[in-house]
């Protein structure tokens, strides 16, 4: 014969299980299937795995319009021409400006958008020439909000290692900011949250 109590105990405990087990679960999937996550990442960096360098030096650039914070004894490359509407820029051409140091670097390089061009359609055409790969994502930028196309993938440029890149627009020009080799994500973000815009100073 079994106590009342202690069927009403087993019963109450049961419940409460049920309860924090559909509460707790993990994050309810979407229409399609997929788990929801917000559209644009958080604006303080990741938790980095490499190491980041104190962030002491600051180049402004005489020909693109942007300033962003470096490691100090890292070498400055500066662009030498423009980079022109339609043409795809890598590491070591000449059209954008170069900080590198202990097997990582940081690039970046702007044009003018095309007269009547969108900042959605400056960065869709952007993306579509950057063979894009890894996760997509935007992130703040400034004042601004970029979307990361390429996002932890191998690197194929001289410095090997991860790339990371993202795609941005302000004041009427389109920016891209590399970082190739020793790298990773909280690298990459800690080197974005310290650029700044100035489009009215570009001369490229």
């Amino acid at each position: 014969m079994f106590d009342n109590a202690l069927v009403a105990s087993r019963t109450t405990l049961i419940c409460v299980v049920l309860v924090l087990a559909v509460s707790c679960g993990s994050t309810a999937p979407s229409s399609n299937g997929a788990a929801s996550s917000p559209p644009v990442a958080a604006a303080s960096p990741s938790a980095s795995t490499i190491p980041v360098p104190a962030l002491t030096g600051k180049f402004t650039s005489p020909t693109m319009g942007y300033s962003v914070k470096y490691p100090a004894g890292w070498t400055i490359t500066l662009a030498t021409q423009s980079w022109p509407l339609g043409h795809t820029s890598y590491w070591d051409t000449p059209d954008g400006d170069r900080l590198e140091g202990d097997g990582a670097g940081f690039r970046g390089t702007s044009q003018a958008l095309a007269p009547g061009q969108s900042t959605a359609e400056w960065i869709n055409q952007y993306i579509a020439s950057s063979l894009p790969c890894g996760k997509r994502e935007q992130v703040p930028v400034a004042n601004e909000v970029g979307t990361i196309d390429l996002n932890d993938c191998t690197g194929m440029g001289r410095l090997g290692g991860r790339v990371f890149d993202i795609a941005v627009v302000s004041g009427g020009r389109g920016y891209n900011f590399t970082m190739e080799g020793r790298v990773d994500r909280g690298f990459f973000l800690a080197m974005l949250a310290t650029v700044t815009f100035s489009s009215q100073d570009a001369k490229a």
